[in-house]
């Protein structure tokens, strides 16, 4: 009996060390980041924006009004200066003699515009990033085509043999010349920093691939969703100013996807209302005396700790109200029709409790 009371007490230590052991745990479990309710459904706005492919390749290729093939397609691309610290606009076209069959994407942005609207033999290879689930939203999807390739392997993409290379003025540029000099056809579209930008990049796609009509239905999608996540946003007297803080301190001004953002949702990029152009660093000085009502900051950087624990920054609006806010990285890189998916969810963070 003794010995069956010494082991009950043993057991009983053990498992009240262990049930000590796990609100810690559980603690840590509340504090990682959760999805909020959002004016729309995530999971159905992805469907929406993704499978405008349904049914590509069954039908023939559309000829635009300019009267099919042969076609020249002109379009304007935008390109960072880096001198001046802003982006210029320059005016392009394409001639083509028929509509190209083997398609590579360097970009994910571009990658993500394909994936909806071009039929998937088409679509030879994709730049690893695409299959990257910290930068590509479509990762899972691209990483079971098995068709991946680093922008080191340039013999790989020349082997291939692609019709034309879509790329973007991020994209490395000795990468850009070595397929140019093997005579591979690169068209690059610069860098779209709007939702409307967008937009006139994959009409662009779709007339240069001959898919006009997937490219149309999937800019009548974005349309619809478009107004139907402004319908329900809540109506404010005032907008909310928003800033975004990346590492280092540099926040976004009017050239970038995050001002296109918050022109979606109805909230203002402080960054651009204090003349911020492209991105800019900025001390917390200066931070303290712009005194932000809400601060952005990625899940993954960390900031939030940092910016809470600033003996400066507990001045502002944004710390003593505890309204720096967190959002996946993934959201902030978005450069395709899912800028729309990013709004959505940006709007279900700083709207809190508007979307139950």
């Amino acid at each position: 009996m003794k010995l069956f009371a010494r082991k009950f007490i043993i057991v009983l230590f053990l498992a009240l060390l262990l049930a000590g052991s796990a609100p810690p745990e559980k603690a840590a479990a509340k504090k990682q980041w959760q999805m909020p309710p959002t004016p729309l459904s995530m999971s159905e706005l992805y469907k929406s924006l993704n499978l405008v492919r349904e049914g590509v390749g069954k039908k023939p290729v559309i000829a635009d009004a300019t009267g099919g093939w042969p076609r020249t397609v002109r379009f304007s691309s935008r390109e960072f200066d880096y001198r001046k610290g802003s982006f210029e606009t320059h005016s392009q076209s394409v001639t083509l003699a028929q509509p190209p069959r083997r398609i590579i994407p360097h970009a994910v942005g571009i990658s993500e515009v394909l994936w909806a609207i071009c039929p998937r033999d088409r679509l030879v290879l994709f730049n690893q990033v695409a299959a990257d689930p910290k930068y590509s939203i479509i990762a899972d999807e691209v990483k079971k085509t098995g068709r991946i390739f680093n922008s080191r392997q340039t013999e790989l993409v020349i082997a291939a043999r692609p019709d034309i290379v879509f790329t973007v003025t991020f994209s490395d540029a000795a990468f850009k010349q070595r397929l140019r000099q093997a005579g591979i056809r690169v068209v690059d579209f610069g860098a779209p920093d709007s939702l409307d930008a967008v937009l006139q990049e994959i009409a662009v796609i779709g007339r240069i691939i001959g898919e006009e009509g997937k490219a149309g239905g999937l800019l009548e999608t974005i349309r619809r969703k478009r107004r139907e996540l402004e319908t329900a946003l809540p109506r404010r007297t005032r907008p909310p100013e928003l800033l975004f803080y990346d590492y280092g301190g540099y926040i976004p001004g009017q050239s970038s996807n995050f001002n296109s953002l918050c022109r979606l949702i109805g909230a203002v990029n402080l960054g651009a209302e204090k003349g911020i152009k492209a991105w800019k660093q900025v001390d917390n000085e200066t931070l303290l005396k712009w005194n932000p009502e809400i601060i952005l900051v990625t899940v993954e950087s960390g900031l939030r700790r940092k910016l809470v624990s600033d003996p400066l920054l507990a001045h502002t609006r944004a710390v003593k109200e505890h309204r720096i806010l967190e959002i996946p990285a993934i959201y902030l890189q978005a450069n395709s029709q899912y800028l729309l998916l990013s709004a959505n969810l940006l709007a279900g963070i700083i709207y809190p409790g508007q979307f139950e």
